[in-house]
């Protein structure tokens, strides 16, 4: 893993000349293929929804691919017994890789890009007072804050479309936090929101590019056939939609369903998960699948992986 500091424009640079990260490619059948990234056992590896073969990229965890498809930001393996957890960004075009050294401590994870490819949201660890807080990293200049450092015990971060906040949970209450002046707002309670899904710092959310819809995961009673897990739940994905205020299940228990993203558009999505198939085989045991909400359908476009994301640019 490289340590040197790399000029933050290798991190900006648009792949015009890279099919594999265009994002504007077609595929086989003649619809755009957008460029996405997944981990399997450890390994980012980067492909697209026209099924070209995988790429191994980096080793890492929690891998999200830029919004203009050119770098991916992770969480990495730090100290010397790799129990630590630092953020990097790899570089597609470079084949480069930056860990921050500008944050704090060595327990941080789960970088999520704003829209607009500016920063990075995270959890960060605040050692002062051993609890949970929101991390911003600048990329321009590779700046940290923590810009509600009164916040704490919150998890699941996710961008507003427009840049301007950060969201995340404290399994009670949502907040939103805006990014340049760290003023934090409580937007109400949790469950006004996940509606019957059980809240946990795992869960992950996505907002639509236009706003209007939400998607999340999260735990349910396991009222499958199949799965019968040992704690009696099982994952599956909810959409929110903040105009009306209604959560509905988009999933079904023939599948357990977690790590949604949004491809572009808004209509179509990627997810991590496993059906009977995927349990009973001798294999990674995830898929990343690909649904529709326009038309109810749901499909496998990497047999073994998870945690996916798409460019959505």
């Amino acid at each position: 893993m490289i340590k040197r500091k790399i000029p933050m424009i290798l991190f900006l640079t648009v792949l015009s000349a890279i099919t594999l990260a265009s994002g504007n490619q077609l595929g086989a059948d003649g619809t755009r293929s957008v460029a996405l990234v997944f981990e399997k056992d450890g390994i980012i590896y980067l492909t697209d929804t026209g099924g070209t073969k995988a790429k191994a990229l980096v080793k890492g965890y929690d891998p999200q691919i830029s919004p203009d498809g050119t770098s991916v930001a992770y969480t990495a393996a730090a100290g010397r017994d790799g129990f630590g957890r630092v953020i990097a960004v790899y570089s597609i075009a470079s084949k480069k890789n930056m860990i921050f050294r500008s944050i704090p401590g060595q327990n941080s994870y789960g970088p999520k890009w704003s829209p607009d490819g500016r920063m990075l949201g995270f959890n960060h660890f605040d050692e002062k007072h051993s609890d949970w807080i929101s991390g911003l990293l600048t990329l321009k200049d590779g700046r940290f804050r923590a810009p509600a450092p009164g916040l704490r015990g919150v998890f699941s971060h996710f961008w507003s479309p427009d840049s301007r906040f950060i969201y995340c949970h404290d399994l009670e209450n949502l907040y939103r936090i805006s990014a340049e002046t760290g003023k934090t707002e409580k937007t109400g309670k949790l469950s006004s929101v996940i509606g019957k899904a059980m809240a946990s710092s795992a869960m992950t959310f996505a907002i639509s590019p236009d706003g209007k819809r939400w998607l999340f995961d999260g735990e349910v009673e396991d009222t499958s056939s199949w799965m019968k897990s040992g704690d009696g739940l099982m994952s599956a994905l909810f959409l929110h939609t903040p105009e009306d205020g209604k959560t509905r299940r988009i999933t079904s228990d023939s599948i357990n369903a977690m790590a949604p993203a949004w491809l572009p558009g808004g209509e179509e999505f990627l997810f991590s998960g496993c059906t009977a198939k995927e349990a009973a085989g001798k294999g990674y045991g995830l898929a990343v699948f690909r649904g529709s909400l326009k038309n109810k359908s749901v499909s496998i476009i990497v047999p073994e992986g998870g945690s996916p994301s798409a460019a959505i640019q």
